[in-house]
């Protein structure tokens, strides 16, 4: 039973199985049209008390910013995780059920608001279509047999779009769905790291880089010496100067370098 159909998204009720489903039918343009759909969303689920929660994203393709990100962890999710209204499966995950669209940066940008450092402590499962979440949420185990050319990874190039970008096609085992979307997570971040912090390895002068490929690896400062045949007092000067320039704060930043070295 449909109870709210808004400018964007569309809320829909499935009694029997104490069940909402949150379909996005348009995608919002900007970050108080996907707060409002939120709120609406959340006043829903604290009405009805859903065991079970389906996120369609199909036709979501905004990406929200890092404040409206937060404002969703500590405004919609952590009331509904404080409630308790979604049950937890067997298996660990609670019955937050995620189904991902064409755009998948966009989707990466909602699995950012369950990261671990969370104010809720929601385990989400996500999947590639809404069949695999409901036969989830139903806990109906479908077994497929998959031979060995099934479980091979094809990559295959597709040529280029009209905007003159490359374009590949990615096939994997639908059962790493999961695995398959963290490794795009992980070239995003990797890609906005380098776009964003290039011009500051390009600040190091050849002697800093060369200190940075050891310090990345975990090595001290004697033993940088030995392999650069410097003086320690040297590499501390050089491992200073890195800091300065990189603006590191700890060491787990001056690790996110280790790209450029790569």
């Amino acid at each position: 039973m449909e109870v709210y159909n808004g400018p964007h998204l569309i809320i829909k009720n499935e009694r029997e199985y104490s069940r909402i489903i949150s379909t996005w039918k348009s995608s919002p343009t900007n970050d108080v049209a996907y707060r409002k759909e939120l709120l609406k969303h959340l006043d829903i689920v604290e009405e009805i008390k859903p065991a079970q929660v389906i996120w369609i994203l199909e036709k979501l393709t905004f990406s929200p910013c890092a404040v409206t990100k937060k404002w969703v962890d500590e405004k919609i999710s952590k009331p509904i995780f404080r409630n308790g209204y979604v049950e937890r499966n067997q298996d660990g995950f609670d019955k937050l059920a995620f189904v991902v669209g064409d755009d998948v940066k966009a989707y990466i940008e909602v699995m950012d608001i369950f990261k671990e450092n969370s104010s809720s402590t929601f385990n989400p499962k996500y999947f590639s279509t809404e069949i695999e979440a409901r036969n989830w949420l139903n806990e109906e185990l479908i077994t497929k047999v998959y031979n060995e050319e099934d479980q091979n990874l094809e990559i295959n190039f597709k040529g280029k779009d009209n905007n003159g970008k490359v374009v590949f096609e990615f096939k994997e085992n639908a059962s790493k769905f999961d695995c398959s979307i963290n490794l795009f997570k992980t070239i995003i971040e990797q890609n906005d790291f380098k776009k964003n912090n290039i011009d500051k390895y390009s600040s190091l002068t050849r002697r800093e880089k060369e200190t940075l490929k050891f310090i990345v690896k975990g090595y001290t400062n004697v033993q940088i010496s030995n392999e650069m045949s410097i003086s320690h007092n040297t590499i501390r000067t050089h491992r200073n100067r890195i800091w300065k320039k990189l603006d590191i704060k700890h060491f787990r930043d001056c690790v996110n370098f280790e790209i450029f070295i790569n």
